[in-house]
């Protein structure tokens, strides 16, 4: 790669760095808010899977026998807002390769793919361009279809969910438990005013509401995105542990209908005994992540937009590596 090409791609990644850091908008990298998303799969699952779980011997698995996948959508939309819309963070969810336990592939929203029917675009486009008025489940199936043709397997279902709704389900749990190992201090915290403010958290064992998690999980400028992935998958499994004592089940009809008026998805409720073991994987921990990011190059489009061009024999690796052969 010359200098000039360089200079090129170094200069998007200060414009996409310094537009990240003031834009209310968040830049969900890493697992982010498709990490919320896994939690609230498992818990949508767990309502039908708790009033018919008799014991030991349940399955992760499709119609067709093989483990279940869902691919989750993470959205930043505000409630008075409508139409199409790009989705900030994709996760592809199943099991590991030896069923040992849950295995979550991210996937860059600036990956550069072909969307049936669209031609070459960003993988987070594949929502908007699938938009329709009349069907709420358009845009994600595009997606799906773009993922499945992208990895080149199977993508069984789909869930789509923003931040509002993270908030109300983890209320509608009565909060969750979260050990905080150190003190975080952000002095940017963005606010929905387009401004910042100064957030801090405390070390020791504490029990946060949705807003207070949200802030928790969201939060990076004193310790980085690294830390804030850590943070997020506390909070998930965390939540995902709660769900799944006795003692949580009263909540569980209220956080369905939280789900069922924020989460658009295909899951159905015989879905929910396939979605048992990744509750149990992610809350004991037995849970596997990769990223796409090193099986891309970053690249400038013709049209001047920076995006990371997709090297397919190190896609199918990672894939073959996390959730097996096909």
């Amino acid at each position: 790669m010359d200098q000039r090409r360089r200079t090129i791609i170094e200069r998007a990644r200060q414009r996409r760095a310094r537009r990240s850091g003031s834009s209310w908008l968040p830049v969900l990298l890493g697992l982010g808010l498709v990490g919320m998303c896994l939690g609230f799969a498992l818990l949508a699952g767990l309502w039908g899977a708790s009033r018919t779980l008799q014991g030991g011997g349940v399955s992760l698995g499709s119609a067709a026998g093989r483990p279940l996948s869902v691919l989750l959508l993470g959205i930043d939309r505000r409630a008075d807002e409508s139409g199409p819309t790009r989705s900030d963070s994709i996760i592809l969810l199943g099991s590991q390769a030896d069923g040992a336990g849950a295995a979550m592939l991210s996937i860059p929203r600036d990956l550069w793919v072909d969307i049936p029917g669209v031609g070459e675009q960003r993988i987070n486009t594949a929502l908007f361009f699938g938009h329709d008025p009349a069907d709420a489940g358009a845009g994600p199936r595009l997606a799906m279809r773009t993922v499945q043709q992208e990895l080149g397997r199977p993508v069984d279902r789909y869930l789509l969910l923003d931040f509002a709704t993270f908030v109300r389900a983890v209320d509608a749990l009565g909060g969750v438990e979260v050990d905080v190992p150190a003190t975080i201090v952000d002095t940017e915290y963005p606010t929905p005013d387009y401004g910042i403010t100064t957030v801090r958290f405390d070390p020791g064992v504490q029990t946060m509401d949705g807003e207070r998690a949200l802030v928790y999980v969201r939060t990076r400028h004193s310790d980085g995105d690294f830390s804030r992935s850590a943070r997020q998958l506390q909070v998930i499994q965390a939540l995902a542990a709660k769900a799944m004592r006795p003692e949580s089940w009263p909540r569980l009809p209220e956080l369905m209908r939280v789900l069922r008026a924020g989460v658009v998805t295909d899951l159905t409720p015989g879905d929910g005994l396939a979605l048992l073991p990744l509750a149990s994987a992610l809350a004991s921990g037995e849970v596997r992540a990769a990223t796409l990011e090193q099986a891309a190059t970053p690249w400038i489009t013709p049209g001047g937009a920076w995006v990371l061009l997709p090297d397919r024999i190190a896609i199918e690796q990672i894939v073959t590596e996390l959730f097996g052969p096909e």
